[in-house]
């Protein structure tokens, strides 16, 4: 009787004890996974700086794209440096292929230049007029693939203009690129490296006119499935 009293305890020790391993197992695989906070991986330029946002706007996305119009007048209020970084912070923001971030920008203040830009651009008379301009241009060193430094300025591009607009600024996009005039005069001016392509220059100032939304929107531009 004593023997088996003793080998039935026994197995009731070795189960309750196998039944508290478990449970201890199963309590630090929790506390572990609730402790565990992935970062996320971080590279090249993303690595500089950590992330922050730098600004809001009273004005929506949509209402941004719907009533932005191209401002070639401007008062003469100063656009400030805070101001400006904003800008380029969103611009920076945009997509670029493969992450490259091929695009660079060239901020110009100085009245001498910007008033150089008309004489080699036919339709640039208005960049003088403007407190600041900042130029978009591609480093071919950092493309995905040769010519893609196009489609990273011109996404940077059109968010400066969109952040601009609601914020209150009025820009224009001033096209250099495809212009080989253009692209000669303004890498002249800028001393430009060889690895260096101008896109635009986006004056940005106070608006000095006021100009109304505009539809654009054409259902016959639209195709489904096929052309």
């Amino acid at each position: 009787m004593m023997k088996k009293v003793s080998d039935s305890t026994y197995r009731m020790m070795r189960a309750f004890c196998s039944l508290l391993v478990l449970l201890l197992l199963g309590a630090s695989i929790a506390v572990a996974a609730d402790d565990y906070h992935p970062k996320p991986a971080v590279s090249g330029a993303s690595a500089q700086a950590k992330w922050t946002q730098p600004a809001t706007s009273d004005m929506d996305a949509l209402t941004s794209i719907f009533t932005r119009r191209s401002v070639r007048k401007y008062t003469s209020q100063p656009v400030s440096d805070d101001t400006i970084k904003i800008l380029l912070q969103a611009a920076m923001s945009a997509p670029t292929a493969r992450d490259e971030r091929s695009w660079e920008f060239i901020v110009i203040r100085d009245k001498e230049i910007l008033r150089q830009v008309p004489s080699f651009h036919p339709f640039a008379k208005h960049i003088p007029d403007a407190p600041v301009a900042i130029v978009i241009v591609g480093n071919k060193k950092l493309e995905a693939q040769p010519g893609l430094w196009v489609a990273d300025c011109s996404n940077a591009a059109m968010t400066i203009l969109l952040a601009a607009h609601s914020m209150g600024l009025g820009a224009v996009w001033t096209t250099f690129y495809p212009y080989p005039d253009r692209m000669a005069g303004i890498r002249k001016l800028l001393n430009l490296p060889d690895n260096i392509e101008p896109l635009n220059i986006i004056p940005i100032g106070y608006p000095a006119e006021k100009k109304g939304p505009e539809s654009r929107f054409n259902p016959a531009k639209i195709h489904y499935d096929r052309w």
